[in-house]
């Protein structure tokens, strides 16, 4: 070979070896995609019920929820029972302090010796009871238990009503009005004395026949007209 044609083969590029089969398989055209790692791990976590739900009712936390169940209701349950308990003590107690408020504010209303429950009677709406006031055996008058609405929700009234059918007292034995608005109404002997020689129906800051209400409470003004109304039906219905 002349030095020509040596120098012609020193020039020519050396030629890329092969891959062999050995190489690795991410480098191969044929390589299988390897699958994604997080839908296994989802699979997984589905199969043996890992997250959500079902890892509060399984292991460890499984007895804890059940041991926190057990003890809420046990709270409950003691709670419920000293409610219960109290309530029956007190019970007889409150409804003996309410019997004798009523008694007290029948005598306010229309002052009398006895105030027999009148039975066998179709009362109207919101009259809760209806008492004949006697004297010497004699009815001089009657004395409703009424429950009418004003702002704050229910209240209870005991009305006084003579035998002509006029008021002769208002008294509010429970209630739930504003503090300084409700109360400058039901709380007011002088604003109820306002109904005293007023016959039915009475109507609410307006007409001849009117109970003048207290601005800026009209709701307990209103409330209180409706009792006395329903007091006056009341006694109007077993007069006839």
């Amino acid at each position: 070979m002349s030095r020509r044609d040596r120098r012609q083969d020193d020039a020519r590029p050396a030629e890329t070896p092969e891959i062999q089969s050995g190489a690795p398989a991410e480098t191969r055209d044929d390589a299988p995609a390897p699958s994604p790692a997080v839908p296994r791990r989802e699979k997984r976590e589905k199969r043996e019920g890992a997250g959500g739900l079902g890892a509060l009712f399984a292991g460890p936390e499984r007895s804890y929820i059940v041991r926190l169940t057990v003890t809420l209701f046990g709270i409950s349950a003691v709670a419920a029972l000293l409610l219960g308990i109290v309530y029956y003590i007190t019970k007889p107690v409150i409804d003996w302090r309410t019997e004798e408020k009523t008694k007290a504010a029948m005598a306010l209303v229309l002052e009398a010796e006895e105030y027999p429950k009148a039975e066998n009677l179709v009362l109207p709406e919101g009259v809760t009871a209806l008492h004949a006031a006697t004297v010497g055996g004699e009815t001089v008058g009657y004395v409703c238990e009424v429950t009418s609405n004003g702002f704050g929700g229910a209240m209870s009234l005991v009305v006084g009503v003579d035998l002509e059918g006029r008021v002769t007292g208002v008294s509010v034995i429970k209630h739930s009005e504003t503090k300084n608005i409700g109360t400058k109404v039901v709380m007011s002997s002088k604003v109820l004395s306002r109904f005293m020689g007023l016959e039915g129906p009475v109507t609410l800051n307006g007409g001849t026949n009117r109970f003048d209400g207290v601005t800026g409470a009209t709701f307990s003004s209103r409330g209180v007209t409706a009792a006395v109304n329903a007091a006056l039906a009341a006694v109007e219905q077993a007069l006839s």
